[in-house]
């Protein structure tokens, strides 16, 4: 029987937080691909194990999932989304629609979609910090949930105006 695959946090020797320095996550990484590294005593599994972790935890969608498992979070609904928004989605669509063709149109939208994400993922930030835990309240949890909703809404947006871009 296997064992089952270390905790991304545990595996790069992070604490079990959502806001993550890009480069203190890269330092963690190297740090423990280094150990792992056959010549140093390590094992092509501990390599692979830290490759996944930072693949994990380099995504901001991933690494909150991450946090709401080691946070012990309740069940919920994955699929909420605030009212209002899927409205507004389908305008922002529409308008890449309409810009398909013209590059200034599609940059200035895909601008305003990366602050969106942005916005969500400092969003998501703020609900880890206030949250407490573990275990994680199921209103807390809810709440990222909605944000995990809307970040992914904007990821696809994003892959939206690049095939826009695309076609200019």
């Amino acid at each position: 029987m296997s064992s089952p695959l270390p905790d991304p946090f545990d595996a790069l020797g992070l604490p079990v937080r959502f806001r993550l320095d890009a480069q203190e996550l890269r330092r963690a990484w190297m740090r423990r691909i280094s150990q792992a590294h056959p010549d140093a005593v390590g094992s092509v599994g501990e390599g692979t194990y830290a490759n996944d972790a930072f693949r994990v935890l380099a995504d901001p969608i991933t690494r909150a999932q991450a946090v709401l498992v080691r946070l012990n979070a309740p069940a919920g609904d994955d699929r909420a989304m605030p009212d209002g928004f899927l409205v507004a989605m389908m305008e922002l669509r529409e308008q890449a629609d309409a810009a398909f063709g013209d590059a200034n149109a599609v940059a200035v939208l895909r601008k305003h979609a990366q602050g969106l994400r942005a916005d969500a993922i400092e969003r998501i930030a703020q609900c880890f910090e206030s949250a407490g835990g573990p275990p994680i309240a199921a209103s807390a949890a809810q709440a990222i949930r909605v944000e995990l909703n809307k970040l992914r809404a904007f990821d696809r947006m994003l892959e939206q105006l690049d095939r826009e871009a695309g076609g200019v």
